[in-house]
C-alpha cells in the first residue's frame, strides 16, 4: 500500500466533500443508503427489517453522545497504525522446522475468507483441523428449560456488559464499549487459516486476551510465542466424538483461572461448535439451530418459503434417478454443487438435462474417486485407479456425495455485511461483486461503495437483514451473499460469521467499520453499534485476474508497475515461478494476481483495474506438449 493512503482516506484528505464535523453518525445503519455512488438523485432510505423505529431516515448527530466523533483524527489516532491485511496463508513452521498445519481457501470463495479441507498436510488433518465429521458429532442445542436451569438468557449473560454497567454507563456508546472489551478474556475456536493472523493483531490491540483451542500443531500454535495470545490449548480433533466435552472442559479452566467473557470464531467450521458451547457456558452467542440452518442450505431454502421469503428454486441429487425430478422442478439454467466437498470441486453451470446429466456424473465421478491415504491426506484416485471400499467409506465422513441443483440467478451479485446487537441492525453495507468466470464462478472484482441503483440496495439491504432475522441470529457478523436479479433480490447465502481479510478492510476502508472490533464486541455481549461514515471515505475497486492462459510462470514480479502508486491500495501476485496455471477454456481457472486502487469515484477505480488486465504482460510459458 502506498505510504499514507489509508491515512489520507481515513481523514479525509482525498475526498474533498467530507464535512468533518459530521463525518460520523452512530444512529443511522446503511450509510450506501445516503450517498449512493449513482447518477440519480439519492432517495429517502426506507429502514430495513430490524432497523429501531426510532430511528431517523435522515441520520442526526447526537451533539449530547460522547461517543460520536466530532472529526476524523480520533478515527486516525485510533486506527490509523493498522496495516491492511493480505488474506493470504503464510507458511508456518514448529520448534521442529517441520510446516504446521492450515486450512486451505475455498477456491471459488477466496475473497471472502472460506475455509475448507485441504488435499495435502504434512500430518493428518484428522487431528488438527474441524471436520465434518466433528460437526455431525455435537450435542443438540439446549431446550429452553435445559437454557433456564443454567441461568442463561437467549442472548447469554455477560460479564463484560455487567461490569460496564456496574460503572454506572447505561447506555454505552461506541467509544465505552471499546474501552470495556480492553482486558475481556475472549476464546476463539480454531484461528482459521494463516491469512486470519490480522483478527489476533487487531485484537491485541484492542486489549483483548486471546486464548486460542486449535489443532496440535496448527500454525496458529506460533502466536503465543509472537505474543498475539495469551494462551494456546491443543485440541485433537481426530477424537470426533469428545471434542465437545473437551473443548467445553478447557474453558471451564479458563474460567476458574483467569475468567472468561466470551467465546467467537472467524472460521466457518467452527460455527456450530462456538455456538454450542456458548450455550453451555451461559455467554453471549447465537442458537445453535441458527448456525445448523444456516450452514444448511435447503433448510435455508425451506426456512426462507415458510417465512415468506424469496428463495431460489431447488432439489437434492442423491442418485441418478433423482437427475429428471429435479429437472423439472428447477428448470434451466440451473446450477449443481455438492452440499460438502473438498476444495477442488465447486458449482458448475447447467443449460439442458443432458449437460445435468453429464456434469452429475463427472462431479460423482469426482467425489467418487476421493480416499484417505495412510497418512490421513485426501487423495484424488488417478485414471483408472480402483478405490478401496473401506478407504472410500471413511472420506465419506468428510465429503458429501449429495448435489444439490439450483435454479440459475441472473443480475449483479453482492456482498452485504452486517452487523447484529441484540437482534438489530447497527451496520450493513453493500460490496458489488463482478461477473464470475462460467461455468466454474470463479471470482473476478468487486467495487465499493455499490453503484447499483439505492432501491435495488435497499432491496438487497432488506432481504439481507430479513434473512438473518429468519435463521434466528441476534448478535454478531454476517458475511450475506445475493443476487440482484430481473425477479428482484434472492439470497445466495448467509455466513454466520466475517468475511476474509478482503472484506474487513473494505468496510474499514470505505466505511470507518472494523468487522474485527464489532464480532469480537458482540461475543462479550457488549454493544456493536459502530460509529458509520456518513459518506464514503475512500472509493475502491479490486480485481483478482484469472491466467489468461495455461502454462507455467517463469516470475512473479510482473505486477511491479503498479506498486508504489498513489492510487494503488495493494498490488500481489498470487503464483510463484514454476507453479502451473490454467486458463478458463482448459479447467477451473487460476488466480494469478490482484489489485486494488483508489480514486475519486468507484467508476474511475473501476476502469483502471480493468485497463490493468489489459497492460500486464503476464510471464507465462506455454506448457510442453509431451
Amino acid at each position: 500500500m502506498a505510504p499514507g493512503l489509508l491515512a489520507a482516506a481515513l481523514s479525509g484528505h482525498v475526498n474533498n466533500d467530507l464535512k468533518p464535523a459530521t463525518s460520523f453518525a452512530s444512529d443511522y445503519p446503511f450509510p450506501c443508503l445516503l450517498n449512493p455512488e449513482t447518477d440519480v438523485e439519492p432517495e429517502v432510505a426506507a429502514l430495513a427489517p430490524g432497523t429501531p423505529e426510532n430511528e431517523a431516515e435522515e441520520p442526526a448527530v447526537n451533539d449530547d453522545d460522547d461517543d460520536v466523533f466530532e472529526g476524523l483524527d480520533e478515527f486516525v489516532a485510533d486506527l490509523g497504525s493498522l496495516r491492511l491485511s493480505s488474506g493470504l496463508r503464510v507458511e508456518a513452521v514448529g520448534d521442529d522446522g517441520q510446516p504446521l498445519v492450515d486450512y486451505e481457501v475455498h477456491r471459488q470463495h477466496r475473497k471472502d475468507g472460506k475455509e475448507t479441507l485441504p488435499l495435502s498436510l504434512p500430518s493428518s488433518y484428522r487431528s488438527n483441523l474441524i471436520s465434518e465429521a466433528v460437526i455431525s458429532s455435537l450435542p443438540h442445542g439446549l431446550s429452553d428449560v435445559e437454557r433456564a436451569s443454567l441461568g442463561a438468557t437467549p442472548l447469554g449473560v455477560s460479564p463484560a456488559l455487567q461490569r460496564l454497567q456496574a460503572s454506572g454507563r447505561r447506555a454505552p456508546g461506541s467509544h465505552a464499549a471499546r474501552a470495556a472489551l480492553r482486558g475481556c478474556v475472549m476464546a476463539f475456536i480454531t484461528a482459521g487459516y494463516s491469512g486470519k493472523r490480522f483478527v489476533f493483531e487487531q485484537a491485541k490491540e484492542l486489549g483483548v486476551r486471546c486464548i486460542i483451542l486449535d489443532g496440535p500443531e496448527n500454525w496458529s500454535a506460533t502466536l503465543v510465542k509472537e505474543g498475539l495470545a495469551e494462551r494456546y490449548i491443543p485440541i485433537d480433533f481426530a477424537e470426533v466424538d469428545t471434542v465437545f466435552d473437551r473443548c467445553l472442559a478447557a474453558l471451564v479452566g479458563v474460567r476458574e483461572s483467569i475468567g472468561l467473557d466470551g467465546v467467537t470464531t472467524f472460521n466457518e467450521f467452527a460455527v456450530p461448535l462456538v455456538a454450542r458451547l456458548a450455550e453451555m457456558l451461559s455467554l453471549p452467542g447465537n442458537a445453535p439451530k441458527a448456525c445448523d440452518m444456516a450452514r444448511d442450505k435447503r433448510a435455508t431454502r425451506s426456512l426462507m418459503q415458510a417465512a415468506g421469503l424469496p428463495s431460489p428454486k431447488h432439489c437434492l441429487i442423491e442418485s441418478d434417478e433423482d437427475i429428471e425430478a429435479a429437472a423439472t422442478l428447477v428448470g434451466f439454467p440451473a446450477v449443481i454443487k455438492p452440499i460438502a466437498a473438498a476444495a477442488s470441486l465447486g458449482v458448475v453451470r447447467v443449460d439442458s438435462a443432458e449437460q445435468l446429466r453429464e456434469q452429475v456424473a463427472a462431479t460423482q465421478k469426482q467425489l467418487a474417486g476421493l480416499y484417505l491415504d495412510e497418512h490421513g491426506h485426501i487423495v484424488q484416485a488417478a485414471e483408472g485407479e480402483a478405490v478401496d471400499a473401506a478407504k472410500a467409506a471413511e472420506v465419506a465422513q468428510y465429503v458429501s456425495k449429495t448435489l444439490m441443483m439450483e435454479e440459475y440467478l441472473d443480475g449483479d451479485e453482492v456482498d452485504c455485511d452486517l452487523v447484529m446487537s441484540e437482534g438489530v441492525c447497527t451496520y450493513g453495507a453493500v460490496t458489488d461483486n463482478w461477473p464470475t468466470i462460467e461455468p466454474y464462478f470463479n471470482e473476478t472484482g468487486s467495487n465499493c461503495p455499490s453503484i447499483l441503483p439505492v432501491a435495488t440496495q435497499r432491496e438487497l439491504l432488506d432481504l439481507a437483514v430479513a434473512s438473518v432475522q429468519a435463521l434466528g441470529f441476534k448478535l454478531g457478523v454476517f458475511h450475506v451473499e445475493l443476487k440482484a436479479t430481473s425477479r428482484g433480490p434472492r439470497l445466495i447465502e448467509v455466513n454466520a460469521r466475517m468475511g476474509g481479510g478482503g472484506v474487513r478492510d473494505i468496510n474499514l476502508v470505505v466505511w470507518g467499520v472494523d468487522l474485527v472490533e464489532q464480532q469480537l464486541l458482540a461475543s462479550t455481549g457488549l454493544p456493536a453499534k459502530p460509529a458509520i461514515a456518513r459518506r464514503p471515505l475512500q472509493r475502491l475497486a479490486e480485481y483478482s485476474m484469472n491466467a489468461p492462459r495455461t502454462g507455467i510462470m517463469e516470475s512473479a514480479d510482473f505486477m511491479a508497475p503498479y506498486l508504489g502508486l498513489p492510487e494503488t491500495v495493494y498490488a500481489r501476485s498470487l503464483v510463484a515461478p514454476g507453479d502451473k496455471v490454467v486458463c478458463v477454456a482448459d479447467g477451473m481457472p487460476s488466480w494469478v494476481c490482484e489489485l486494488c486502487v483508489a480514486k475519486p469515484t468507484v467508476r474511475e477505480a473501476i476502469a483502471f483495474v480493468q485497463q490493468a488486465e489489459s497492460d500486464i504482460l503476464f510471464p507465462i510459458k506455454p506448457l510442453t506438449v509431451q
